[in-house]
């Protein structure tokens, strides 16, 4: 498989700053406690929810989850 690329000083800089934070030798993954992490996590969030409300997938999955109880009987 090979040895990871290895990263610059700027591309290193660059995951820190998006809220990612290495683990292991070349390994990154999600920095929960970073600010800007959590930001970008809440807005996607957010943006997700504005759209399930605009899209009425809601009641799609009210409607899908309803018949699937139904079908437990």
């Amino acid at each position: 498989m090979g040895r990871p690329k290895e990263l610059s000083e700027e591309e290193r800089q660059k995951l820190l700053a998006e809220g990612w934070k290495p683990i292991q030798a070349e390994v990154w993954v999600p920095d929960w406690d970073n600010p800007v992490f959590r930001a970008r996590i809440e807005e996607d969030c957010r943006l997700i929810r504005e759209s399930d409300r605009r899209t009425g997938m809601n009641d799609v999955l009210d409607a899908f989850a309803r018949e699937l109880w139904d079908d437990l009987d």
